[in-house]
């Protein structure tokens, strides 16, 4: 019998990055299933125990900071896609409320859903020796492959925003008429300031003087607003990246736009003034529904990430994080064990999560960890026992390439991306497993465990940076159950088991942002080989469930 023990380094990122992912799923931060069975047994002297202990784990939600479930791409979601998803957006928002006078408006581009799935599988070889009858020592070697397929949809009805004019997604001809636009209403305000410098409009001492001042700077203003409505002269290379929506030209905001122009107009041609006949080209049509991909693709825009669409699943695999370690028996009697385990999690796991990304999951943590663990059982003649595990892991630092965001905010410029040093929060994790002894070889049980991750720390040039702190503390109660194989006594009569398990739990209770809610399989096989020493004798059979205890 071997019940399940919590995950030592739970699906952890980011998001993605997650999610994670510079991304949810990396904030999820990010983000690899490693999970461990309760193992209170030690090696005889001189046996090697050969392993191959798969493990699963899918989801598509996640708990937030009040225990609710929510879907994996919640974050990636927006009722109204707008200023609240697309940073970018939010001087131009402010240019459109000076424009309009309208303190309330935000953009609106539709319903966005994203649907993302994710899955952890790895796939550990283990080698453990006997060094004495109360020592053993380990190593285990894991192949990780991570899984991240996602859909976002957008519903484009009551859409109030087209493609920026000055982008090149707008219709041809759309960037030059913004040109002559700005053009026009500052050849017109710098022919006020030289009409008032000449004496024109009744100046100094007429009130005509006064509109015609006033009149210059609502010019200046207007052509400000504009430029920062639309990011004219922006590339988004240069860190100033174009906003990729203007208000759609039948929108309120599109006609309160065109009214104050028309009011520009009318202002100067009641001063003498020719006034201009160009129209500020705001777009006609919605954007499409693919905007979201076209907006984190378009170098312009300044995302530069891959898109929330992508043409396949997002598949990253490679070498996790080698583990050493040491065991020592503090008791080892038929009734009662326990072992007391110390192990070292090595930063062989190179291949991180790609911040330009916004979903990806990185198959290891790739830093240094230090846990110490306590796995132990009590079984007493007859069917019932229990099997009991706990761990606290030490994470130490690192440092990674990130990009800085929060996992409730993960879409932002390409220019938030950077090194950070990186302390992830330490693990604790504890197991509880009732167990059913069905004959001397097989037995059934339920688990229940308990995994609680800290809070991360990241700084760059000696600060903190809080948003990629935020969302990563993690407690998760899991409850599953599965069967266990020990076979003690092999075909030539020697005590050398062979071990197989089955378990499968499920988080039903969380809290932290972005714990992760989702089913997991772990199996186990292991085979026993004796290399040096004497061949220890078996063990007594243990009494079948239900058997008179005593002669």
């Amino acid at each position: 019998m071997s019940p399940l023990r919590s995950l030592n380094g739970e699906l952890r990122r980011a998001c993605v990055a997650a999610l994670t992912i510079g991304s949810v799923m990396t904030a999820v931060t990010a983000a690899t299933a490693q999970a461990q069975l309760p193992d209170p047994f030690l090696l005889p002297r001189g046996a090697l125990r050969v392993g191959f202990n798969p493990r699963w784990m899918s989801y598509d939600h996640v708990f937030d900071v009040t225990g609710m479930q929510i879907p994996l791409g919640a974050y990636f979601s927006a009722d109204s896609l707008g200023n609240g998803l697309l940073p970018t957006l939010e001087s131009a928002r402010e240019a459109v409320r000076a424009l309009t006078g309208d303190s309330a408006f935000s953009f609106n581009a539709g319903n966005l859903r994203t649907r993302i799935e994710s899955d952890a599988r790895r796939f550990p070889f283990s080698l453990s020796l006997g060094l004495s009858r109360r020592l053993t020592v380990t190593a285990t070697v894991p192949i990780v492959v991570t899984r991240v397929k996602s859909v976002a949809t957008l519903d484009t009805t009551g859409s109030e925003v087209g493609w920026n004019p000055a982008s090149a997604l707008a219709p041809v001809g759309a960037g030059d008429s913004l040109t002559v636009v700005l053009d026009d209403l500052e050849a017109a305000a710098m022919s006020l300031d030289a009409g008032i410098a000449g004496g024109s409009y009744g100046c100094p001492s007429a009130s005509t003087c006064q509109d015609a001042q006033s009149l210059a700077d609502r010019l200046r203003a207007t052509a400000a607003d504009l430029r920062t409505l639309t990011g004219y002269g922006a590339s988004g290379s240069d860190g100033n990246p174009l906003p990729p929506f203007a208000p759609l030209a039948q929108s309120a905001a599109g006609q309160a736009i065109a009214q104050r122009i028309a009011s520009l107009n009318e202002d100067l041609q009641a001063l003498g003034e020719p006034g201009f006949t160009t129209a500020v080209p705001l777009p006609t049509v919605p954007v499409p529904p693919d905007a979201i991909d076209s907006i984190l693709v378009t170098d312009a825009f300044g995302y530069g990430t891959t898109p929330l669409n992508p043409p396949e699943t997002v598949k990253l695999a490679g070498l996790g994080d080698i583990e050493l370690g040491a065991r020592f028996g503090l008791a080892t009697g038929p009734v009662f064990r326990a072992v007391l385990g110390t192990l070292v999690r090595l930063p062989t796991g190179k291949k991180q999560d790609d911040p330009n990304n916004l979903i990806d999951v990185a198959p290891a943590d790739g830093q240094l960890d230090l846990r110490v663990s306590l796995d132990g059982a009590l079984e007493p003649p007859g069917a019932l026992g229990i099997w009991f595990a706990g761990a606290y892991t030490i994470q130490f630092g690192d440092q990674i390439t990130r990009r800085i965001a929060r996992v409730d905010q993960p879409i932002v410029p390409a220019t938030a991306v950077a090194v950070v040093n990186r302390n992830l929060g330490d693990v604790l994790t504890a197991s509880l497993s009732p167990a059913l002894r069905l004959t001397p070889n097989f037995r059934a049980l339920v688990t229940a465990s308990l995994y609680h991750k800290g809070a991360d720390r990241y700084r760059m040039g000696g600060a903190d940076v809080p948003e990629l702190d935020a969302l990563t503390a993690q407690t998760i109660w899991r409850f599953g159950a599965g069967l266990w194989y020990r076979m003690d006594e092999n075909r030539r009569g020697a005590a050398l088991p062979i071990e197989a398990g089955f378990v499968y739990d499920r988080a039903f209770f969380g809290r932290g942002g972005i714990a992760p809610k989702g089913g997991r399989v772990m199996l186990s096989l292991r085979f026993f080989y004796n290399l040096w020493g004497t061949t220890p004798t078996p063990p007594p059979a243990p009494e079948e469930p239900g058997q008179p205890q005593g002669g």
